[in-house]
């Protein structure tokens, strides 16, 4: 979740604390900053079955090969 910072200058809530945009991706918007509807998805550049922090074996379902013709 954002935090926020009150501008004075503009009076308008500034997000503070951004998490990079290379790691997650920021989903939502908030009109200010009681609306708590702006959060962060953590963003994998490969299938979650091939990140080993994510699970830790190659798949947990039962996989098949499946050949065509």
């Amino acid at each position: 979740m954002p935090k926020y910072r009150r501008d004075t200058i503009l009076e308008c809530d500034r997000e503070e604390g951004k998490p990079p945009e290379s790691l997650y991706i920021g989903l939502g918007w908030d009109e200010d900053a009681t609306t708590k509807r702006k959060h962060y998805r953590r963003f994998y550049p490969d299938e979650l079955e091939n990140v080993k922090e994510v699970l830790q074996i190659a798949s947990p379902f039962q996989t098949y090969s499946i050949t065509r013709g």
